[in-house]
């Protein structure tokens, strides 16, 4: 486990020197995708999980529902000052911020380690 922190450390420190929107920040986003997939789609060893209940999906849908709710109203009303995007939000901070790359790609590869390491 402590080597799988490691690597998650080192590989977003290393990823977040990459410029946003150039190719090799593509490629240090779509390398743990590959893995992260190739690892998920093997043959899980046990039977898999009941489907989840209603109950524990409607949280989700909630807030999903209220995000892109939220960037709709926000691509179709204007300007954009008064009503920004997530993205627009972040881009400032991304294209001029180490730190924040980092923490970025750190919370996505520790989360997708943890759901890929749950379904596998």
């Amino acid at each position: 486990m402590l080597r799988v922190a490691v690597g998650i450390v080192g590989y977003a420190a290393v990823a977040a020197l990459f410029l946003p929107f150039t190719w090799p920040a593509l490629l240090a986003t779509v390398l743990p995708l590959v893995v992260a997939g190739g690892y998920a789609l093997r043959r899980p060893a046990r039977p898999p999980a009941p489907a989840p209940s209603w109950r524990r999906i409607a949280p989700w849908a909630v807030v999903l529902a209220a995000g892109i709710g939220w960037e709709l109203m926000a691509l179709f009303r204007s300007p954009r000052a008064d009503y920004p995007t997530i993205s627009s939000i972040v881009s400032p901070l991304a294209a001029g911020q180490w730190w924040f790359r980092f923490l970025g790609y750190l919370l996505w590869l520790a989360a997708g380690t943890a759901l890929v390491r749950r379904w596998a």
